[in-house]
């Protein structure tokens, strides 16, 4: 089996290292430190929301150390590909990758055997495993996320999506924690339970570390059984407090109060968990588009192939139709259009299967089928200019190998 090489030294990527616009506030990273594996799962999950993800996918780190191990494993040499393929492990090895971030899940169906030095894609990730080389998926979490794989592939088109194509169901509830803590302990408690998962707010969560911070008095008459980090025990106590106040998703409470314990001076710590009724909006499957000048399905196609740089690729239906409303769905979108309430007159996707063609023809809804690796690449791009202008210091860039497909 191979073994990872010394690492030399790094060459640029191939992504370029451009601003990323409306990118989650801690993109405009100007530190030189190499980043920790924690630090980079945190900006992806900023990102793109693992609850995004559809519930039958696996999404997430699928490879990697204990979790206490995340925060002290730096982080040099991020790949990124779309699927893990005997070509990108081999890159991955040959280069010292410390990360690898592939779109599709290597790991995805229950596992009846494991071959060493086999070439199925959950064989290579444990190859890899045994490098120390880490294995993170976004898939269908990138595809709903906000300037995601759909998002990426309509701007590649010239198009302007004005929402999603199906509704996500109401996204999980989130409470207000507040508690007290005396001053000069305030930035170490809201470093650990912004740490734990706390502090996200607004739109598609791309604001981290949020906070409200209002300066008081506490007071507390321990008995003589106590031991009070402040005063002594057997008197009523006058404490400068700062009553602090974030966000904690449902899902992490238990999370966030242990950090909150874990680091708070006192010895009796006391915190609210409030219940929030706040709506929260977040971007669902596909995108719709309206387009202004109604092309007719030909030229949209010949809009496809030219922006893409296409050999070729598919059309279903009348060349001649006017396309005023269109859905976007990289990848393989099955009957997802017809599910959705949109009226739609045709769907750009990578493909679709001879039944479900025939079911879009029996729906008078037309189609332009890219070809699924194509639909989704435009996206990989993206993303490594976004880690790169995120973390400097830890070079991020595309795979070199693809699937050999070719169209004639």
């Amino acid at each position: 089996m191979a073994k990872r090489n010394k690492r030399s030294k790094n060459m640029p990527g191939s992504a370029g290292r451009q601003s990323a616009g409306r990118n989650a506030r801690n993109e405009d990273n100007s530190s030189n430190a190499i980043a920790t594996l924690q630090q980079i799962l945190d900006y992806l999950h900023a990102i793109i929301p693992p609850h995004l993800a559809e519930g039958w996918d696996k999404v997430g780190l699928l490879v990697g150390p204990r979790r206490e191990m995340r925060a002290r494993q730096q982080i040099k040499h991020i790949l990124i590909a779309l699927d893990l393929t005997p070509a990108v492990r081999d890159q991955c090895i040959a280069e010292s990758i410390d990360l690898l971030i592939c779109y599709h899940p290597p790991i995805f169906k229950p596992l009846d055997r494991l071959c060493v030095q086999g070439d199925t894609p959950a064989d290579l990730a444990v190859e890899l495993a045994q490098n120390k080389i880490w294995i993170y998926s976004p898939h269908t979490a990138l595809d709903a996320a906000s300037f995601g794989t759909n998002d990426i592939l309509a701007q590649t088109l010239g198009l302007s999506p004005r929402g999603s194509l199906m509704l996500r169901q109401p996204a999980q509830k989130h409470l207000k924690l507040v508690t007290f803590v005396p001053e000069n302990h305030l930035e170490e408690l809201a470093a650990a339970v912004f740490e734990a998962g706390a502090g996200q707010i607004g739109e598609f969560s791309r604001y981290t570390q949020c906070s409200f911070r209002t300066p008081g008095t506490g007071t507390f008459f321990g008995d003589y059984s106590t031991s009070p980090a402040v005063g002594t025990s057997g008197r009523l106590e006058f404490v400068r407090e700062i009553r602090f106040e974030t966000i904690v998703p449902e899902s992490l409470v238990q999370e966030v109060v242990a950090a909150l314990r874990r680091v708070h001076p006192y010895e009796e710590p006391a915190y609210d968990l409030l219940v929030m009724q706040s709506e929260k909006v977040e971007p669902g499957m596909g995108r719709i588009v309206d387009i202004r000048d109604q092309p007719t399905l030909a030229s949209l196609a010949r809009r496809c192939k030219l922006k893409l740089g296409l050999k070729s690729l598919q059309v279903l239906g009348d060349e001649n139709r006017r396309i005023k409303t269109l859905g976007i769905v990289a990848g393989s979108c099955g009957t997802l259009p017809l599910q959705g309430a949109a009226k739609l007159d045709c769907v750009i996707t990578g493909e679709l299967k001879h039944h479900d063609m025939l079911a879009f023809q029996a729906a008078g809804l037309s189609a332009i089928m890219l070809g699924h690796a194509a639909s989704e690449m435009p996206v990989l791009a993206s993303l490594a200019a976004r880690l790169n202008s995120a973390f400097p210091a830890s070079q991020t860039e595309l795979a070199k190998a693809a699937m050999l497909v070719r169209q004639r």
